[in-house]
């Protein structure tokens, strides 16, 4: 019996890239609709900063948890593209309870039914999450990644951009909670078209474990899978202190906008959309520099704007000029975010990759379902500015662990005089022209 190839042919694999961008179009732009507006809905059902805490955190807890058993589950089922699809409908469902629930429910019982459907929705949606990453690095060759995610991710921003536009105007205009309620909807309706063009999405067939090998399953696989690869554990140790870090105050910003800052909710889409501009801005830029000088080097020229965030907010003294905090943070992050994917595919190998990718979720996961718990209580007792300060420590911290512990595959050096645009291509033509005197010399030789 004649066995199914592992891979695409060239067409077929163009044809997967074009559908991604497409589905992520209409994903980013439905999201934007909904995420960045949770914690404001949730503080006009009347939530303390506790509670805000708990929306970040149970999603995350809940959701982490479940990547091994998704991986494995991925394995087992074998179709990773009819799973992604089911879980993400059903999450997407789960977005029209939510958004009836000031209309049945009022005090606690509206907060914790609110959290717990935002738990559910968030679950449903990352059990898709292995198999999802493991089709993208099967569809995308490896020395064109960081070119086509910047490219992908650059129309994926203007979406999330427009979505989150649209979004602020009807909170600002409708008020909550109908403001909420259609974004919600329409949010739901651009979620189930992105699901219509990822169903239509060709992958070649998931590369099949040897017989002899079982399946990685519980703690002790745990360990034997991340002391099997270096660079893999050392990856996933330097990420738990790094989003246990981000995540500590990270949720609780547009908290700190709305009662510290005495920010316009419906301002708030403006907000984060001025961070939707900023990473549209720099996807271009940071993803040449990836395929240049390597992911690591990005994630630590990112990694030093990103751990910066903190400072950024502690120093805005006044609601309107929240989004120059958002525009720089959200620049710096959008290389590292850029970066941080693609090193994920590059240090897992192919063989068990949803495995892997379950299991570094699952840790870095973790990390970020105990920060927002830690950082609400703190914010309640001590104040959010507290909470700011505390959250810079541990990014930098992170930050310096990454820079020691976790190795590059890139021999390129990347110097500060590089980020800048100009010298870019320069440098790129110079390493082009080396190229074609190099391929000449071996046609010479040959």
């Amino acid at each position: 019996m004649e066995e199914k190839t592992t891979t695409l042919d060239r067409a077929s694999m163009q044809r997967a890239m074009r559908i991604c961008v497409i589905d992520g179009i209409f994903a980013s732009a439905s999201e934007n609709m909904i995420g960045p507006f949770l914690a404001l809905f949730a503080l006009a059902l009347g939530a303390t900063k506790g509670q805000v805490g708990l929306l970040a955190a149970l999603p995350a807890l809940v959701s982490n948890s479940m990547q091994i058993p998704a991986a494995r589950l991925t394995e087992r089922l074998g179709d990773r593209k009819r799973l992604v699809v089911i879980t993400s409908v059903i999450s997407r469902f789960f977005i029209l309870a939510i958004a009836t629930v000031p209309l049945m429910l009022q005090g606690d019982v509206a907060i914790y039914t609110f959290i717990g459907l935002v738990t559910l929705r968030g679950l449903f949606a990352n059990l898709g999450v292995p198999g999802w990453t493991s089709i993208m690095a099967d569809i995308t060759p490896r020395d064109s990644r960081g070119s086509y995610f910047a490219s992908r991710n650059m129309l994926c921003n203007m979406a999330a951009l427009s979505g989150t536009l649209v979004a602020g105007w009807l909170v600002r205009t409708y008020d909550f909670p109908a403001g909420y309620r259609i974004s919600f909807l329409l949010a739901v309706g651009l979620g189930l078209t992105a699901n219509y063009f990822y169903s239509t999405l060709p992958i070649p067939p998931m590369p099949r474990r040897p017989a002899t090998r079982q399946p990685l399953v519980g703690l002790k696989s745990w360990r034997e899978t991340i002391a099997r690869h270096t660079a893999f554990r050392n990856y996933c140790f330097t990420s738990v202190l790094w989003n246990f870090g981000v995540s500590f105050v990270g949720p609780l910003f547009p908290v700190y906008y709305r009662q510290d800052l005495g920010g316009d909710p419906g301002f708030w889409g403006v907000v984060t959309a001025t961070g939707v501009i900023a990473t549209l801005i720099g996807q271009r830029y940071w993803g040449r520099l990836a395929d240049q000088y390597g992911q690591k080097n990005v994630m630590l020229v990112g990694g030093i704007g990103a751990a910066s965030v903190p400072l950024f907010w502690w120093f805005v003294p006044r609601w309107q000029l929240a989004p120059v905090a958002q525009f720089l943070g959200s620049f710096c992050w959008g290389g590292y975010n850029l970066a941080a994917f693609n090193l994920i595919l590059e240090i897992t190998p192919d063989e068990g990759r949803t495995t892997f990718v379950g299991v570094y979720n699952t840790m870095a996961g973790l990390a970020s379902s105990m920060g927002p718990l830690v950082g609400g209580y703190l914010a309640d007792i001590y104040g959010l500015r507290v909470v700011i300060a505390i959250s810079g420590v541990l990014r930098w911290l992170g930050y310096f662990a990454f820079r020691s512990k976790v190795p590059s595959a890139s021999d390129a050096k990347l110097h500060w005089s590089d980020l800048v645009p100009f010298r870019q291509d320069v440098r790129i033509s110079q390493r082009l022209r080396e190229r074609e005197i190099t391929k000449k010399d071996s046609d010479l030789s040959d």
